[in-house]
């Protein structure tokens, strides 16, 4: 449909584009709203998209954007402060917003159910707000907060630093967050001020996907979404220069590894060169047979992580490419990146990488429309940068229209080294430093057991298997959980080398040939490990089925395993073990899971790991190849669109090479933790202190223990309606980032609460994080507040279930731990069941002396 069509469209403001089954309406008030129709889950996303964002900031106001996002959630005309979070987190929202240069837009993703009271808070917030001054000047901490503790993080500093070499007229040189001196000092009517010249309807998008009715919900937008028509300002933007030769920033800062940044400025998102863009962004550095991956990364071992992006904004965009490093390597790495790029200016790529990254595009996007959050962020995103539709309707069919002439006539349109813009962050210390056997035909799957949904079969070879058939969609998602994981080890991280092993090459397949075998056909793999389960989690089509099957086999069966892989990959995980140091968060939370099951198979601290992977030999890994796959140890669960017959026939001959011993969670223990352990770690410049506080709690075979910590966590640390972010953050102001999480372990748990707040505010910080806590065993929850942490958290679980994977992954591990498959189904009546006196006793039970805390402070 071509702009001149769509503009008249829109000027009859009810009359509905049909495009791609979603309508797109223009309202008396110059309200832009597009609602589209999704029942396969009872969920609805609100999103709202507002046309601004740093680009129309100033030197005197840069950060009032995000600033004013902050404030939109402390009242309105008809919600106090507070009460916005907290009313619609107890439905179970999730609840959000997010600042770009170009935008701003505030979603709510929720039962359908609750669909009226959403809308209605939602129109409330950003058409009434009031930014009381108190609250103003709480956020005014938060917010200082968070732009302090974005200056200890390595990539947003090199980020930010090249983004200035980038920019120096035009607004896009602004950061989003602004700086601590403009934030400490904006006045109130300042920012509202901008408010009112930005927000009002006529500069709005809302899109609305999911459970709803779209000529009943139009009617609902158009009552809460009151207001008169406003004609917006427009705001002329100085031109930036091309660059005509290279810039560079070298920075030293307390970092272990060398991280590089190189963006090329190239165009804004309506121009038909974003389309080639995307794909050669893919091409270069997306998956395991992109270029930087395959040429720098493996082969050269030059890069411990290499990607790319092509960011493409309303005036201009940048073409970046993101690669961490040892730090001796960092000039041999951003040589051979700028010479990857010369090549494929010299001698453009084959059809066969234009045709793989193609696929991986279609693939994507078809895969991310499972959920209704993902739609409405696509669509949005397309509409506030190009003022319609066309962009996300035709996406995949113009990049279906690239060709390799295109790639290599945009890599010499764009990509000239001299025109580049290289930020580079080095440690301090470096300154001075420049399938197979087949099974037995006569045998069958039983059927063990039914309900409305799932089947349960244990298949010839003795795996379970979860069959659950789903027709909404052809996506076809596989979750394979092995029971063991790190608690399956003989030497700490030996299940982890392993996963990333497995992708290194098999019998039949090099590294590049499995790589390329997998994206050329769409499928998408991740293999995980975490304390008692080793997964491998899968995304195929109908279309796919046998050739994702054949990479199952390879991996399972026929993996290399070889010395050298092996050791490339343990090489990898040290270095990013190094990366990881250089955020002082990751520090605090790795400090206490060296302390939390200390002497235990459950030890997960990279600290520890780090002193036992160099001596990880290829006969532990082996070892334990052979036994995770053992078939009595392994949980398949299956959703989607796809016959059970054929699929138990793909599935029964994979694990029967592993003959390893059956695993039985009961033969290991876990010490428990019979004092206090506290760890502080000190580093130089570090402008905000972190405070971990953890207690082990039971196990999840105690089912109403496990369901009562979970409501503890929904009600004291999760979202912001909870006790911590309420009492702590909102009305103390000592914190951007705290909460709690419950980690439900088989054999034991953990409970933590945390917190990132100024230095000079720890000791009173670390004095309120633990009276909330203790709070629990003295004073009983008030029967609302406790319906409103279970609503939360069942509403939480209700969004979690969105895709078919999240829902094989769910009913895969609940059988795999013990509670049965069915155990989804007993879910919300355990939930529902806690009671009062049940949080007091779980509370006094575990909330004790025993615990450990670690922090991370200033030197």
């Amino acid at each position: 449909m071509n702009k001149f069509f769509l503009l008249i469209v829109l000027a009859l403001f009810t009359n509905p584009v049909f495009a791609q089954d979603y309508n797109v309406f223009r309202l008396k008030n110059g309200h832009t709203v597009v609602i589209k129709e999704v029942k396969t889950n009872p969920v609805v996303t609100i999103d709202t998209w507002i046309k601004t964002g740093s680009t129309n900031e100033t030197n005197e106001n840069n950060g009032v954007s995000h600033f004013l996002e902050h404030l939109f959630f402390k009242g309105s005309k008809n919600y106090a402060p507070g009460e916005f979070d907290k009313t619609l987190e107890t439905k179970g929202a999730i609840t959000n917003a997010a600042t770009s240069k170009d935008y701003t837009h505030y979603y709510i993703t929720i039962p359908s159910k609750e669909f009226d009271l959403a809308l209605q808070m939602h129109a409330d917030m950003l058409l009434n707000p009031l930014i009381p001054r108190k609250e103003l000047e709480k956020e005014r901490k938060i917010v200082i907060e968070e732009i302090m503790r974005n200056a200890n993080e390595p990539n947003r500093v090199a980020i930010e630093n090249l983004t200035s070499l980038l920019y120096t007229n035009h607004p896009y040189k602004y950061g989003v967050l602004g700086t601590k001196e403009i934030i400490n000092t904006i006045q109130r009517d300042d920012i509202l001020d901008y408010y009112n010249k930005f927000y009002n309807p006529s500069n709005m998008i809302t899109v609305i996907i999911g459970d709803i009715d779209s000529e009943e919900t139009l009617a609902k937008v158009k009552q809460q979404f009151k207001s008169e028509y406003k004609e917006i300002t427009k705001i002329n933007k100085p031109k930036e220069k091309p660059l005509k030769s290279q810039k560079r920033s070298i920075k030293h800062f307390p970092v272990e590894t060398g991280y590089i940044f190189i963006g090329f400025r190239t165009t804004e998102l309506d121009n038909k060169d974003t389309y080639a863009l995307n794909v050669l962004s893919v091409i270069l550095g997306e998956g395991r047979s992109s270029v930087f991956y395959k040429n720098i990364k493996d082969e050269k071992k030059l890069a411990d992580t290499i990607k790319t992006y092509n960011i493409a904004y309303k005036d201009d965009g940048i073409f970046y490419i993101y690669a961490t490093c040892q730090p001796k390597n960092s000039d041999e790495l951003e040589k051979n990146i700028f010479d990857e790029i010369e090549n494929i200016k010299t001698n453009g790529v084959s059809q066969e990488q234009l045709n793989i990254a193609k696929n991986i595009i279609e693939r994507n996007k078809f895969y991310n429309e499972e959920s209704v959050t993902n739609i409405a962020e696509q669509i949005g995103y397309a509409f506030v940068m190009t003022n319609n539709t066309d962009f996300y309707k035709t996406y995949l069919d113009n990049i279906k229209k690239v060709t390799a002439n295109d790639i290599k006539r945009i890599a010499n349109k764009y990509l000239a080294k001299e025109k580049s813009a290289v930020s580079i962050l080095l440690p301090e210390k470096n300154k001075e430093i420049k399938i197979s056997d087949k099974t037995d035909s006569n045998k069958k799957a039983d059927l063990i057991s039914t309900n409305n949904t799932t089947q349960k079969y244990r298949l010839p070879n003795g795996s379970i298997l979860l069959y659950t058939p789903n027709t909404l969609n052809n996506i076809i998602a596989i979750n394979i959980t092995a029971k063991g994981g790190i608690l399956a080890e003989k030497v700490p991280g030996t299940s982890s080398v392993l996963a990333s092993c497995l992708l290194e090459g098999t019998k039949n397949f090099s590294q590049t040939e499995l790589a390329k075998y997998i994206e050329k056909n769409g499928i998408k793999l991740k293999i995980t490990t975490s304390t008692d389960k080793f997964t491998i989690d899968t995304l195929t089509t109908k279309n796919e089925f046998d050739k994702t099957f054949v990479v199952l086999n390879e991996i399972i069966n026929n993996a290399t395993l070889s010395n050298f892989d092996i050791e490339k990959v343990k090489n990898e995980k040290l270095n990013l073990i190094k990366k990881n140091n250089d955020v002082p968060l990751n520090i605090a939370i790795d400090n206490y899971k060296s302390l939390i099951f200390e002497n235990s198979p459950y030890i997960t601290s990279n600290k520890i790991t780090e002193q036992y992977i160099p001596g990880i030999t290829q006969n532990d890994i082996l070892e334990y190849y052979k036994n995770i796959f053992t078939p009595e140890n392994i949980v398949i669960s299956v959703n989607g669109n796809i016959e059970k017959e054929k699929l138990i026939k793909n599935l029964s001959p994979i694990f029967n090479k592993n003959k390893g011993e059956k695993f039985n969670y009961n033969n290991f223990s876990v010490q428990k933790l019979n004092s206090q352990k506290t760890i502080i770690h000190k580093t130089n410049g570090l402008k905000t202190t972190w405070i971990v506080a953890g207690w082990q709690v039971g196990g999840t075979s105690e089912l109403k223990e496990y369901a009562t910590l979970q409501v503890i966590d929904s009600l004291l640390g999760t979202g912001m309606s909870s006790r911590l972010f309420k009492n702590l953050r909102d009305k103390d102001g000592l914190a951007y980032q705290l909460g709690s999480q419950y980690i439900p372990n088989i054999l034991k748990g953990a409970f933590i609460v945390y917190i990132g707040t100024n230095p000079e505010s720890y000791d009173y910080a670390q004095k309120r994080l633990f009276e909330e806590v203790f709070r629990l065993k003295n004073e009983f929850v008030g029967s609302k507040e406790l319906q409103e942490a279970k609503d939360k958290l069942l509403g939480h679980y209700i969004i979690g279930q969105e895709t078919n994977l999240d829902k094989a992954k769910t009913i895969g591990w609940f059988e795999a731990s013990g509670r049965g498959y069915e155990f989804d189904k007993q879910y919300t009546n355990l939930i529902n069941s806690v009671t009062e006196s049940d949080i007091i006793e779980v509370a006094n039970k575990y909330f004790n002396g025993n615990f450990v805390l670690s922090i991370v402070k200033p030197e």
